[in-house]
C-alpha cells in the first residue's frame, strides 16, 4: 500500500469479480481495530483513497452475469450509505428493490431454461433404457435386489 500509483488503474483483464475482491479485501482493512488507531491514520487514508479509486473504476467494466451486476449494485448500495444525508435512504432501498429483482428475474430465468433445468437433475435420476425382466424375477423384487442376487 506504500506504493503511491493507484492499484486500481492496472491495465489488462480487469473484471467485476476480480475488482470486487479487492474492494472487499481493502474494506475489511479498513474495519480493523488496527488501522483505526490514530498511529495508523495515514495508512488508513491510503485506503479510503484506493477505495474510492476502486468504487469509480466499477463503472468502467461491464459485468459478464447477474452476479456481477448484483455486487456493482453492492459496491453502489455500500458507497451511498456512506455519502447520503439523514432523509435521502430511499435510494438505498430503491438499490435493494432493484437487486432483488434482478435475482428474481435470473431464478425465473434459470428454472425455465433446459439446460439448466438438466444441469439440476442428479444423474441417478436420469433414464436407462429398461432391461427386459428375468423369468426368475417377481414383480415385487426391485432392480437392487436382483442385482445383489444376481452377482452372488
Amino acid at each position: 500500500m506504500a506504493e503511491s500509483q493507484n492499484m486500481s488503474g492496472l491495465e489488462g483483464t480487469q473484471s467485476v469479480s476480480a475488482l470486487g475482491l479487492r474492494w472487499a479485501a481493502l474494506r475489511g482493512m479498513l474495519n480493523s481495530p488496527l488501522i483505526t488507531v490514530e498511529d495508523q491514520r495515514p495508512l488508513r487514508d491510503e485506503l479510503v483513497r484506493e477505495l474510492a479509486a476502486i468504487e469509480k473504476d466499477f463503472g468502467d467494466l461491464q459485468s459478464r452475469n447477474t452476479m456481477e451486476i448484483s455486487a456493482k449494485l453492492d459496491i453502489a448500495k455500500s458507497a451511498l450509505r456512506e455519502r447520503i444525508q439523514g432523509g435521502e435512504s430511499w435510494l438505498v432501498d430503491l438499490i435493494d428493490s432493484i437487486q432483488a429483482d434482478l435475482h428474481t428475474v435470473h431464478a425465473k430465468a434459470s428454472s425455465t431454461t433446459p439446460s439448466a433445468v438438466s444441469a439440476n437433475r442428479s444423474p441417478a435420476n436420469l433414464s436407462r433404457p429398461q432391461q427386459p425382466q428375468r423369468p426368475d424375477e417377481t414383480p415385487s423384487t426391485t432392480s437392487a435386489e436382483a442385482a445383489t442376487s444376481s452377482a452372488a
